[in-house]
């Protein structure tokens, strides 16, 4: 991907000489990209989701279906986008034989099937027109096409072909959104590259595809293929229009289950209320009444398919046209025996969930469950942690958090505490909990009266607390904080005591810190040296600096910071980079508007939030909606920020930013600017919205966040600086290859004046798994 904003300064082309010819090389090339995206998205989806077969049916890696389908593809003479569909049509249910109507077909006025028809229409058309085999397909309400009826094929061709997903290059799709007929002659002697319904071009080299037309509507098309490679003279098309509109009586839409339309809108409004995947699935059956299928009739946010479609949608779609390959597994057979007798489904957890599951974290396992409600099927996925694993979480959330849970039942006066409380108290656990008497001796003198107070209120009268308090350790104070709530028995007097304690000296240093920063700004009474002195210190406290490269999940990173040149003028901008409960990693960058202490205390804020919230499980998007509104409350700060979590199982990047730079991505050598999501800068708008984009990495790629003072030059244009940024990377990567500390301060140098007007911070990141 590429920074779309900046490719021409990339590029090394001229620059239009007048506005006007600028704005017309801009629409070009954006007429340009949307024809290209329109063309090649439906390919990667179906790509995607051969993929995904591939890996289901195979146990295959992601690398590894790619290249089989590259293989296949080869070996079979198509182009990736057909072998793609033809795997896909392979691993499809049979659709219906021959002279039994499908799903949505209907009998006509003597009493014949659809296919028959069909049959004796394209026997009429054969002298008349050369017609030799006819295809009816219906518009479904996923947007693809269903056949049904058929005359001239095989069943093995009617069974491959029964369903079209969405394919914009596909002549049928072309009928229906163009509204006029598609005519297609000499085809054996090369499609350049172009998909086809059915056999080889050989078989059938010349073909019409005609919509069919109900009012002002386009219900479907008729597919008239011929073995002859002449065109369709206008005889001929007169006759093969003429039966499309004839065949328009006999093909029906396949009909939504009763009381469907009523109950959709309503069901939807629900299930975008759900946290977990969910989804109503309706059945779709054949002639004999057997399930051929599941439409998703309503989805939860959290559920997506193989392709990446969430929600909304996936409504309308089909289970098996979302993920083919969950065909005959124990799940559908599940999905099958609850619809039959009303027994709910549930399986173990599995690392696997098919058809529409939550997020594609590979640390979480899902069990399914299915349960029938009228003619539907409910069907949840809810997240559950491998073995082990949750109590694993805990134990690190409350390294990363120093603080530990505490229990106290008053009927026995029986302490528990978690193994971090002793941490933060200076205890050995052989000795057990602190007794309260024993405790309170610990507390400052001046301390006692709050604490002795809310211990009165959460004992007498079940009143929640949170207290703060100091005691003396054999390192020294410590700032502590106490919060609980207790359990109010039958009697209505407490009965147990569930908490923290979270140890703050960390935080009332920084505040110290920032304290002692204030005093000095007010008195002015000190030198420049000790000003500079004063500023390394309060730096220090807020965000300390690594003397080295460090290593994070799946990461290697090392970090140049420089501060602005004029004095001890303190700015804003801080870097993060800490290991999240779950396995992964954030990332992060962030610069907050003007400098001096009101720019550090923000800075600060924004940091440690961020990384709190973080910490919780909460995805960026969320943490940057939050900050946002934090800001916004207190009214007297902008700050811009992006925010990044690197998943090493999937090497996955999820980003989200406000208002900040781009990501610069190095492979190979080669340096671009990631594609930004939406997103306006903290503090500006309680409306402000913020989108969220992902990217695959792979082991050596190089990641640079950095903030405006790297790249921004008074009087200068900040593509320009971008582009100083991309080169500088390409050279520098090049010249010391992992040494990942070199490659920050060699980048930084090069582009960071002796004298720097504003703060530049650098986040350098080499992938290695």
């Amino acid at each position: 991907m590429s920074h779309d904003g900046h490719a021409s300064a990339f590029g090394g082309r001229q620059e239009p000489r007048t506005a006007a010819e600028q704005l017309a090389r801009t629409v070009a090339r954006l007429r340009t990209e949307l024809d290209d995206q329109q063309r090649t998205i439906p390919g990667r989806d179906a790509v995607e989701r051969a993929r995904g077969v591939l890996m289901g049916r195979l146990g295959m890696t992601p690398r590894e279906a790619r290249e089989e389908l590259q293989a296949r593809a080869g070996s079979a003479g198509r182009t990736l986008v057909e072998e793609a569909w033809a795997l896909l049509a392979a691993h499809s249910p049979a659709r219906s034989a021959a002279g039994t109507p499908l799903p949505g077909a209907r009998q006509n006025a003597g009493g014949d099937t659809a296919d028959e028809f069909a049959q004796r229409l394209e026997e009429q058309l054969a002298d008349s027109a050369g017609i030799d085999a006819l295809l009816v397909y219906v518009r479904s309400p996923g947007g693809g096409l269903d056949l049904v009826a058929h005359a001239g094929v095989d069943t093995a061709i009617a069974s491959a072909w029964g369903h079209l997903p969405p394919i914009r290059d596909l002549a049928p799709f072309e009928a229906v959104n163009l509204r006029r007929p598609v005519w297609m002659s000499d085809l054996h002697k090369g499609t350049a590259g172009r998909p086809l319904v059915g056999d080889c071009p050989e078989t059938w080299p010349s073909r019409a595809w005609v919509p069919m037309h109900r009012g002002e509507d386009v219900v479907g098309v008729v597919g008239f293929l011929r073995r002859r490679p002449d065109a369709f003279d206008a005889a001929d098309r007169a006759l093969v229009q003429a039966a499309a509109r004839v065949c328009t009586a006999c093909a029906e839409p396949a009909s939504a289950p009763e009381g469907a339309a009523d109950r959709s809108p309503a069901l939807q409004v629900v299930f975008d209320c759900l946290r977990e995947a969910v989804v109503l699935l309706v059945p779709v059956r054949g002639r004999g009444g057997e399930v051929t299928d599941f439409r998703i009739e309503a989805a939860a946010p959290a559920s997506v398919d193989a392709a990446g479609r969430t929600g909304r949608e996936l409504v309308g779609l089909r289970v098996l046209e979302c993920d083919p390959a969950v065909a005959g597994t124990p799940l559908w057979d599940g999905c099958l025996h609850t619809l039959t007798t009303g027994e709910p489904f549930e399986s173990d957890a599995s690392d696997d969930p098919g058809i529409a599951c939550g997020g594609p974290d590979p640390s979480v396992r899902h069990a399914v469950r299915a349960v029938r409600l009228g003619d539907a099927l409910v069907v949840s996925w809810p997240p559950q942690a491998a073995a082990g694993q949750e109590g694993e979480r805990l134990r690190r959330l409350q390294y990363l958090g120093n603080l530990g849970w505490a229990d106290w039942d008053l009927a026995t006066d029986a302490l528990q505490w978690s193994p971090q409380v002793y941490a933060i108290f200076d205890r050995d656990p052989a000795l057990g909990p602190m007794p309260m008497d024993e405790l309170a001796r610990q507390l400052f003198p001046e301390d006692l009266p709050a604490a002795g107070a809310a211990a009165q209120a959460l004992l007498a009268s079940g009143q929640p607390v949170d207290v703060p308090f100091r005691i003396r350790t054999v390192h020294g104070t410590r700032h502590l904080r106490f919060v609980a709530e207790a359990v109010i028995g039958a009697e209505g007097r407490p009965v147990a005591v569930h908490g923290f304690y979270q140890d703050l000296t960390a935080q009332r240093n920084e505040q110290i810190a920032l304290d002692e920063a204030r005093r000095a700004f007010g008195a002015r009474q000190r030198g420049p040296s000790a000003e500079q002195a004063l500023a390394r210190r309060l730096q220090d406290a807020l965000l300390p600096l690594p003397d080295r490269s460090f290593d994070l999940p799946g990461l290697n990173c090392d970090v140049s910071y420089l501060p602005a040149g004029a004095s001890i003028q303190i700015g804003g901008d801080w870097f993060s980079a800490v290991a999240l409960p779950d396995g992964s990693t954030l990332l992060g960058v962030g610069d907050v508007a003007g400098h001096g202490i009101e720019a550090v205390a923000t800075m600060a804020a924004l940091r440690h939030g961020a990384e709190a919230m973080a910490l919780g499980g909460t995805p960026p998007r969320r943490v940057l909606e939050r900050l946002n509104h934090a800001l916004m409350s207190r009214g007297t700060a902008t700050a811009t920020m992006l925010l990044a979590e690197y998943r090493p199982g999937t090497g996955i990047l999820t980003w989200a930013r406000a208002g900040h730079l781009p990501i610069l991505h190095l492979r190979d050598g080669h340096a671009v600017f990631l594609t930004q999501p939406d997103g306006r800068i903290l503090g500006a708008s309680h409306e402000s919205a913020y989108g969220q984009a992902t990217a695959e990495l792979r082991a050596g790629d190089r990641l640079f966040l950095f903030t405006d003072g790297l790249v921004g030059r008074r009087g200068q244009d900040l593509d320009a600086g971008l582009e100083r940024l991309s080169r500088a990377a390409e050279a520098v990567a090049g010249s010391y290859g992992d040494d990942t500390a070199t490659v920050a301060l060699r980048v930084t140098e090069a582009l960071v004046p002796a004298d720097p007007g504003d703060d530049s911070c650098l986040l350098c990141v080499r992938v290695t798994a």
